[in-house]
C-alpha cells in the first residue's frame, strides 16, 4: 500500500478583506528547498573562502615582495661596502709593505708597484658582473659575499699580526736608538782624536782611546745615550771619571770632570748632565776626555757623534 506523502498547510489572515489564503506545501518540496539552500550555503562559502584565501596569499606576496626588495638593496649596500673593504685592504697592504722596508724588515724590491695586481685584485676580477634582466644583488649570491667578507677579514688579520710585530721592532729600536750615543757630551774644541799621538805630558807616542774636547772649565758635560751609571769616581790618570752603560754593548767614558752630578746605579737620559769639566787626573789644561767602546772595545767616538 503506498505511503500517502505528508503536507503542510500555511495560511495567512489578513484583516483588511477578512480573506484567507491557504498554502499547501509537500513535506517534498521542503526537504528538497532545505538541501538547495545548504547547497548555495557551501557553494557560497566555498567562494568567500578561496576570495579570503587569495586576499592573504596575495597579502603575503606583496610583504615578501617588499622584504625581497629590501633584502636586494642590503645586499647591493653589502656589495659595495666589501668592495670598498677590498681597496683599504689593498692600500693598507702596501702601506704595511712600505713601513716594513722603512723598518728595515722588507727589502725595497719586494714592494710591488700599486694596481700591478695581487691577491685583491684577483678577488674583484673574480667577481660576477650583471647579467642582463638580473639585478646586481641577484648576479652575486649571498655565499659569494660571505666568501668575499671572509677573506677580508682574514687579511686584515694578518696586516694586524704584522703592524703588530712592526711595532715591536720599532719599540725595540727605539730602545736601541735611545741607548746608542749620538750626540757631543759638551761643548768646545776637538784637541787629541782617538789613535796614535805623543803624549802631551809624556811626549811618548801611545794610543789615544777617546776623543779629548777642550773647553771652560764648569762647563756642563752631559749623558749621550739613556743609561745607568757604572761608576763615578776618581780613577787613575782619568782623574774624576763617569762611566755609563747603555745596554746592547754601548759604554760611554767621562774623564777629567771638575765633579759629578750623579750617583753610582743612577738612570741617566740622553742630555741629562751628568757632571762638569775639568782638569783632574794626568791633564794639563780643562778638557773632556770622552770614549765610546762597543763590547768593551775603544771605538772612535766621532763616528756616533751626529749631532
Amino acid at each position: 500500500m503506498k505511503r500517502k506523502q505528508k503536507t503542510y498547510s500555511v495560511i495567512i489572515v489578513s484583516d483588511a478583506t477578512s480573506s484567507n489564503r491557504e498554502f499547501v506545501i509537500s513535506s517534498k518540496l521542503i526537504k528538497n528547498a532545505i538541501v538547495s539552500v545548504s547547497v548555495l550555503l557551501l557553494f557560497f562559502g566555498f567562494i568567500l573562502f578561496d576570495y579570503l584565501t587569495t586576499s592573504f596569499n596575495k597579502e603575503k606576496m606583496r610583504k615578501l615582495e617588499q622584504d625581497n626588495i629590501k633584502k636586494v638593496k642590503t645586499i647591493e649596500h653589502l656589495d659595495a661596502n666589501i668592495k670598498s673593504l677590498e681597496r683599504s685592504i689593498k692600500r693598507m697592504e702596501i702601506y704595511k709593505d712600505k713601513i716594513m722596508i722603512a723598518s728595515g724588515l722588507k727589502s725595497p724590491y719586494a714592494l710591488k708597484e700599486v694596481g700591478s695586481g695581487g691577491y685583491y685584485d684577483e678577488i674583484i676580477s673574480k667577481s660576477p658582473t650583471n647579467t642582463p634582466g638580473m639585478t646586481k644583488a641577484q648576479s652575486q649570491p649571498k655565499e659569494n659575499i660571505i666568501q668575499k667578507s671572509d677573506k677580508i677579514t682574514q687579511a686584515a688579520e694578518k696586516i694586524e699580526e704584522t703592524l703588530k710585530f712592526v711595532k715591536s721592532v720599532i719599540d725595540k729600536q727605539k730602545v736601541r736608538l735611545a741607548c746608542t750615543p749620538a750626540i757631543w757630551p759638551t761643548k768646545g774644541y776637538l784637541t787629541d782624536a782617538f789613535g796614535w799621538r805623543i803624549h802631551p805630558i809624556t811626549g811618548k807616542r801611545s794610543f789615544h782611546y777617546g776623543q779629548d774636547i777642550a773647553t771652560q772649565l764648569g762647563n756642563k758635560v752631559i749623558a749621550t745615550a739613556d743609561g745607568f751609571v757604572l761608576a763615578a769616581e776618581r780613577r787613575g790618570s782619568l782623574g774624576n771619571l763617569i762611566i755609563i752603560d747603555h745596554n746592547f754593548g754601548f759604554t760611554t767614558y767621562y774623564g777629567h770632570l771638575a765633579s759629578f752630578n750623579v750617583k753610582e746605579g743612577s738612570r741617566v737620559k740622553r742630555g741629562q748632565v751628568i757632571g762638569y769639566v775639568g782638569s783632574t787626573g794626568r791633564s794639563n789644561a780643562p778638557h773632556l776626555h770622552y770614549e765610546v767602546r762597543v763590547a768593551s772595545k775603544p771605538q772612535n767616538p766621532m763616528t756616533f757623534i751626529i749631532d
